[in-house]
């Protein structure tokens, strides 16, 4: 009506900025906290990822959101945040998944590792029997076993190279593994190479990368999650 007074009371004033305050505080609140998420992942630029779910493969860390992947080595860390009871269990149950599939592949590996150890014990035997290097004869016996380990070491490193790791915390183990089939791999081919050449530094570039590939499973050991 013209000439009525709209002018609002001081303290109902007052009262409507600190409501209208609060309001904006609550709204930056919000959008400046991570939406509920069971991980935060945090990159090389920066940014903090948050998500429900993750897993990595070969190279790339890939999220359960429809997101782009990221390459597993540029991720500074992976934090747990708040895990829902499903997620928990979800963890559990992948954690004891991988946890059978790696003791499939290291049963698979120690059949490798002492096939190479007991051919390399048995050569050095025969040559220190004999005092030279062992005959063309018995260098090609030794052929089909070197091959067949051959594909069963590179069988091995396909399957760690593509296992898919639940969490963050078995990279490291990963990797140590893989440097041990690479050096188990050396082993075979330099023994490969002696079996065809007779070669007797190809024999210690042998045992040597077969030394390294042993002292590999004792880090590896301590790398696990749930040793």
């Amino acid at each position: 009506m013209a000439g009525q007074d709209h002018t609002i009371p001081l303290h109902g004033a007052r009262h409507t900025i600190a409501a209208v305050a609060f309001g904006c505080l609550i709204l930056n609140i919000l959008s400046a906290a991570p939406a509920w998420a069971g991980y935060l992942v945090d990159l090389p630029d920066g940014q903090t990822v948050s998500t429900s779910g993750y897993w990595i493969q070969g190279d790339m860390l890939y999220f359960a959101e429809d997101r782009d992947p990221v390459n597993v080595y540029e991720v500074q860390s992976v934090r747990q945040d708040v895990l829902t009871e499903a997620e928990m269990r979800d963890r559990e149950e992948a954690m004891e998944e991988v946890r059978s599939l790696v003791a499939g592949l290291l049963g698979r590996e120690e059949a490798a590792l002492k096939g190479q150890e007991d051919m390399m014990a048995g050569i050095t035997e025969r040559e220190t029997t004999t005092g030279t290097v062992l005959d063309p004869k018995e260098r090609k016996s030794l052929l089909p076993g070197l091959m067949s380990r051959a594909r069963a070491v590179e069988d091995l490193r396909a399957a760690w190279s593509g296992l898919r790791l639940p969490d963050y915390s078995l990279l490291f183990a990963r990797d140590i593994k893989m440097l041990q089939l690479m050096s188990l791999d050396a082993s075979v081919e330099q023994a490969l190479a002696y079996a065809e050449s007779g070669d007797p530094t190809n024999r210690e570039y042998a045992w040597e990368h077969l030394r390294q590939a042993v002292a590999f499973q004792e880090s590896f050991r301590e790398a696990l999650p749930w040793e």
